[in-house]
């Protein structure tokens, strides 16, 4: 029984990579899991604390549209697919329901053993970047729906003979209408463009406003589309301060030299397959405690790219997670590479180490080990 387990997880995208021995290690720790037609296995917002493998069956993934019982369909899985394991990698809540569309037999991983099998197995990380994108790639789909389905739920439209177009343009008057109403009559398209309720300007047959309007005001019948334009509160932006965002992109350029020069002399000594390995085991051991983890994206092979994307200001989290992260990847390479000894955490640029001197980042690189498990 136990031999047909392995042999039936080993088709499993996902473990396609892991060795056997590993392989009746995740065995042991898998649950077997029974959902009937219709059942909630997971919820979109809820803390995710294990992942899915379907064993037998099939399975809808779905976001909620936010209005009523709509819903916007991801993607249907079956035998051999897996879904739960994006809120173990992020860390952040379930990004998406998921249904049985018929009745499923699952086996379900604990998020632990997950984080066991990630750090023993990097080779498992190509899985899961494929994975990822392909994630992304749902995800953009989705809200472009999500897109379609909210232009169409706040576009109210009708008919002129039910509704004259004086009473539109009153409407969008006494309510302050920011966003466009478009008229059709036989051929013809006419877009009035509001700003708070004020006309801005009317897009017909290349006339002028007064042409325009004479002309459309006749029209007795047609149809009519109110699309008023979308705002977010937050939209309301800071001034921008030149002198601050030079400095955070100077921030951003020294730790991205920094790192490319330290992991370029890393490569040196152990060369760059060996380099990945242990990045990918550092970021996976460490993401989950920092969430700017996301903000770095580094890799070694075949040649060392660093680029840093935050997403809020550099903070002092990016300075102590980089620390940790090159604490890590000597304590894992120290004891296996010769002349290793050599190397120093030190930049050989004198205004980056300066700087990085400044942001006591060699202080927090000291104190790291005291956060790496041993």
């Amino acid at each position: 029984m136990f031999a047909d387990l392995i042999k039936h997880i080993k088709t499993v995208p996902l473990f396609s990579s892991v060795p056997e021995s590993e392989l009746e290690k995740i065995g042991t720790r898998l649950k077997s899991v029974f959902c009937k037609q219709g059942e909630i296995i997971i919820s979109e917002g809820e803390v995710g604390d294990c992942l899915y493998i379907i064993r037998e069956g099939r399975v809808k993934v779905v976001v909620n549209a936010g209005m009523g019982e709509d819903e916007i369909v991801l993607s249907y899985l079956t035998d051999g697919d897996y879904f739960g394991e994006m809120a173990l990698i992020t860390g952040e809540p379930r990004s998406a329901t998921v249904i049985a569309e018929t009745d499923t037999h699952l086996w379900q991983l604990d998020k632990n053993d997950f984080d066991a099998m990630v750090l023993n197995n990097p080779s498992i990380t190509l899985s899961l970047t494929h994975m990822l994108s392909q994630r992304l790639k749902m995800a953009n789909k989705a809200r472009e729906s999500s897109e379609r389905y909210y232009k169409h739920q706040m576009a109210p439209r009708g008919s002129l003979e039910e509704v004259d177009i004086i009473k539109l343009l009153k409407f969008a008057e006494e309510n302050s209408l920011t966003g466009k109403i478009l008229l059709f009559h036989d051929q013809n398209k006419a877009v009035f463009d509001y700003q708070k309720g004020q006309l801005q300007s009317i897009d017909y047959k290349g006339l002028d406003e007064d042409q325009a309007m004479d002309e459309i005001l006749d029209w007795q019948d047609g149809e009519f589309v109110i699309e008023p334009s979308v705002f977010k509160i937050s939209e309301q932006q800071e001034e921008i301060n030149p002198e601050k965002v030079l400095q955070e992109n100077y921030l951003v350029s020294v730790y991205e030299k920094y790192l490319l020069e330290k992991l370029t002399e890393m490569v040196r000594f152990a060369g760059t397959r060996t380099i990945q390995s242990a990045i990918n085991k550092s970021f996976y051991k460490f993401s989950k405690f920092f969430v700017v983890a996301k903000d770095f994206h580094i890799k070694a092979d075949p040649s060392v790219e660093v680029h840093l994307h935050p997403t809020e200001a550099i903070s002092e989290r990016h300075i102590l997670f980089m620390a940790v992260l090159m604490r890590d990847l000597m304590h894992t390479l120290e004891q296996d590479v010769l002349g290793l000894e050599f190397w120093s955490i030190h930049s050989n640029d004198q205004q980056i180490d300066e700087e990085l001197t400044n942001q006591h980042f060699y202080e927090y690189f000291e104190q790291a080990s005291d956060f790496i498990k041993e």
